[in-house]
């Protein structure tokens, strides 16, 4: 009932004590009669249920944040019966908008008529969209009843935003080769050794010292096959980690970074292993090209924030990383143990990268962050540091320089 409807009701039931007490009849069945309008609209909407169903188009069904969707709903009520105006509201969850309310005023019969809106995505994840309730009144506006559609939910996926980069950095396999690009001895073959310059902190056994005498320069082994081109990404979810998560935070560019570097791999036809702190989140297989994409989006759109307290957890796949032709990290601020592990991980790949913020641009200074870096770079890592506002795409330029 509306405030209308049971301030009637009220005024209703008080007059009509109040006639009985002085004994007026024809003021009694007059506000007898206001008493009964609210009942009987009640009555109506029992009887003038609308029965609402509808179908809701997502386009796109999955878009970067940032980006606008559309919903386009096909209503349809089935009621013969209804003729004031239906009020409905589509629920969707705060990121994505948080839904619609509009207005179908139809007269008596069946009717199906088509509404759109607007969607803006402001977080990455699924969300889902829905239901469409529909609130249905009489024509005096004295009741009111909610009613909720039989159709179904729809799910909307934002993904991180994928940029275009150009190239890779030297000895990953694609771009100009760099000084760590790994050289091929003997004849193509299962038996091939690579050799690359000895970095501090290479196990003295691995050193080839034929090549290391020839070169005059200490070199070390590799023993993954030159053309199987493999990359291990670890991106850094932890939420400890980040100082701002926020859609324009540390933690979705690091997200955002570690798509566009996937993709890049996946269209020179990589081998691709993404890890996290809280473990694998994506390998591609043998898949290859636009279905690998798909399944890599999808992974890192579900991609939340870790409680793990350091990046050793996200190494310990041996068999990821001793292969892998190139490790990338998109971290967050580092500690002496992250860079250890780090460290200890990408002891056999041909290229390491590590993208990391600006502690201090991020407005958390760190003499530790600071300290790791340092660290990586005198084991070989290429650290470049990214600020807010800054896009991967001028990082990733600095980087294959």
């Amino acid at each position: 009932m509306t405030g209308r409807g049971l301030a009637l009701l009220i005024v209703g039931l008080a007059g009509s004590a109040g006639a009985a007490f002085i004994g007026e009849l024809d003021l009694l069945w007059l506000m007898l009669l206001l008493a009964a309008l609210p009942l009987l609209a009640l009555t109506y909407l029992l009887v003038a249920r609308p029965r609402i169903d509808h179908e809701r188009t997502l386009e796109p069904p999955m878009m970067p944040i940032g980006e606008t969707a559309r919903a386009v709903l096909r209503v349809l009520n089935n009621s013969p019966a209804q003729s004031s105006a239906l009020r409905f509201s589509d629920a969707a969850e705060a990121p994505v908008g948080g839904g619609a309310s509009f207005v179908i005023a139809r007269g008596f019969g069946r009717w199906h008529q088509a509404v759109g809106y607007s969607m803006e995505a402001t977080s990455r994840g699924r969300f889902t969209v829905g239901p469409l309730t529909a609130q249905a009144t009489d024509p005096f506006g004295l009741a009111a009843r909610t009613v909720t559609s039989s159709g179904e939910n729809s799910v909307l996926r934002v993904t991180p935003h994928v940029w275009r980069l150009n190239g890779l950095p030297g000895g990953a396999g694609l771009g100009a080769a760099g000084d760590a690009t790994p050289q091929r001895i003997g004849q193509a073959g299962t038996d091939d050794v690579l050799v690359r310059e000895h970095r501090h902190g290479d196990d003295m056994r691995r050193v080839h010292w034929k090549m290391s005498a020839k070169r005059d320069d200490l070199m070390v082994r590799l023993e993954e096959h030159p053309w199987d081109p493999s990359s291990t990404l670890i991106v850094d979810t932890r939420r400890s980690a980040h100082p701002d998560h926020s859609p324009r935070g540390s933690l979705e560019w690091a997200v955002s970074a570690v798509a566009s570097v996937g993709q890049t791999l996946l269209n020179g036809r990589f081998r691709l292993s993404i890890v996290a702190p809280s473990g694998v989140v994506f390998e591609s297989g043998h898949s290859v090209g636009p279905v690998a994409q798909q399944r890599m989006l999808e992974a890192l759109t579900d991609l939340a924030p870790s409680d793990q307290t350091g990046l050793s957890s996200a190494v310990t796949d041996p068999e990821a990383l001793t292969t892998s032709a190139s490790i990338i990290a998109a971290t967050g601020l580092l500690g002496a143990a992250d860079a250890a592990a780090l460290s200890a991980a990408g002891s056999r790949a041909r290229s390491l990268v590590a993208l990391v913020p600006d502690a201090e641009a991020w407005g958390a200074p760190s003499k530790d962050h600071q300290d790791a870096c340092r660290l990586l770079r005198s084991r070989g890592w290429r650290v470049e540091t990214f600020s807010p506002g800054e896009s991967v795409p001028s990082v990733w330029e600095r980087v294959v320089r």
